[in-house]
């Protein structure tokens, strides 16, 4: 009888542990790995890694051992090869990957430009839901404003709109203090661990990003049922690049209702459970014997 496929999961933060815990409550021999040193990889059949320029050195190991080996793409990690950070690390892992997967449809066309031919495969999350709480009385709007990368999360756009909108309650999320200059309509919550009481109260989630990945946030927002305005285009959000387009998207958004449809796409296209076993046929094609 063949032995189970066994399957090691590397990353950064909570993906590889999630994604192992998916794995195992579909049948696979799936665990999250500490390192990718050669007695940790030794056994295993297939390595999937999150972030993947980090672990070049692990990816050529894998290969030596003969394992099948996947990458999967996050969107922080393509920006920093594209600036130049990690290219390097790109050429030297890129013989060693038998396919590399995106979070986000974007992504896949960035990676061509790098010379990465990819597919899409949102990832998993344990924090992302379908549910619809009540459509709050007030008009409030939800940012996530973390203490680092401020710039880059349009924060300070975010404040000029809540200035413009003082009728408005803002509810900010993110570690460290509320932002400097924020007025008497914004109200910081701190770092949350469940956003589900935080979207209950909300209407409608900006994120005025210079750029993003799939944001999980957004992804959060719509299975809550919430309204989203977002600087990149996607399925049942409204679109702003301007100061103008963001304020006038947003007050469109805050009499427009519950988001049904982004509600519905959640639930069809991003169930952990459907795409658990979509990567389950990927690793059937790399392993050849997967059950």
């Amino acid at each position: 009888m063949t032995r189970a496929v066994k399957i090691g999961v590397y990353g950064m933060e909570e993906a590889p542990g999630f994604l192992a815990g998916e794995l195992r409550e579909i049948g696979l021999d799936a665990r999250e790995l500490p390192d990718l040193n050669p007695g940790t990889l030794a056994g295993l059949d297939l390595l999937h890694v999150f972030y993947p320029p980090m672990a070049w050195r692990g990816f050529v190991t894998a290969k030596l051992l003969g394992l099948a080996t996947v990458a999967h793409w996050m969107g922080s990690d393509v920006l920093a090869v594209r600036r130049g950070r990690q290219r390097l690390k790109l050429r030297l892992c890129l013989p060693f990957v038998d396919l590399h997967l995106a979070v986000h449809r974007p992504l896949v066309d960035e990676l061509a430009g790098l010379g990465v031919r990819a597919r899409h495969q949102p990832n998993l999350s344990e924090h992302l839901r379908v549910e619809e709480p009540p459509w709050p009385a007030e008009p409030t709007v939800l940012c996530y404003t973390p203490l680092t990368g401020r710039g880059l999360y349009g924060v300070p756009r975010l404040l000029e709109l809540a200035r413009r909108l003082p009728g408005v309650k803002f509810y900010s999320c993110g570690s460290g203090e509320p932002p400097a200059g924020a007025p008497s309509n914004w109200e910081h919550l701190g770092l949350l661990t469940d956003m589900g009481p935080a979207f209950a109260r909300t209407r409608v989630l900006v994120r005025p990003t210079r750029r993003d990945g799939l944001a999980r946030m957004v992804l959060e927002a719509l299975g809550y049922g919430r309204r989203v305005v977002w600087t990149q285009p996607f399925p049942h959000v409204l679109f702003a690049r301007d100061d103008d387009e963001l304020e006038r998207a947003v007050r469109e958004a805050l009499d427009a209702g519950p988001n049904r449809g982004g509600r519905e796409m959640v639930r069809r296209f991003f169930d952990r459970r459907r795409n658990a076993f979509r990567l389950r046929d990927y690793y059937r094609l790399l392993v050849g014997r997967m059950p």
